[in-house]
């Protein structure tokens, strides 16, 4: 087992052991399917329902950076991020910024969650990225706080 993976199990163990609704503020507006992970924080996403169902599109992880996918840090992030949607499942809930909707390169800007339906909660993907050391908090002018977010939600 190599260091990455064992790292992120431990990350994983020690925040499922610490399942504590913490009030946020959020909206899941999507549900879908993660096709493939461009990189650290960008991901192509074909919605089941609700925001633009029935369509595949690209999504920038809102308010984080990632390392450049030619870098070894940014191909860490990326195996990272490939590691927890292969281990706990590709579908996941959107929350698309109210405010830009979409960046200048044209996708969609959000946070995503990773639902985790026995234990009633799903994983702030974005924030478990930073914490996990993946990512840097990128706060741009948008409807999040990045500074505020918690790491699980009820859902």
């Amino acid at each position: 087992m190599s260091a990455v993976t064992r790292r992120m199990l431990f990350v994983l163990a020690m925040l499922s052991a610490l399942l504590l609704p913490v009030a946020s503020a959020y909206e899941f507006q999507a549900y879908g399917y993660v096709t493939k992970v461009v990189d650290g924080d960008t991901v192509w996403f074909h919605s089941y329902y609700g925001y633009k169902a029935g369509e595949t599109f690209k999504v920038r992880f809102a308010d984080i950076n990632t390392p450049e996918i030619y870098t070894d840090e940014g191909k860490e992030s990326k195996a990272a991020l490939e590691w927890l949607l292969d281990t706990y499942g590709r579908y996941v809930y959107l929350d698309v910024d109210d405010i830009y909707e979409t960046d200048r390169y044209g996708r969609v800007v959000a946070v995503v969650y990773l639902p985790f339906w026995y234990y009633g909660y799903a994983l702030n993907v974005n924030e478990w990225l930073v914490e996990s050391g993946y990512a840097s908090i990128w706060d741009h002018y948008n409807e999040f706080d990045p500074y505020s977010w918690s790491l699980w939600v009820p859902i």
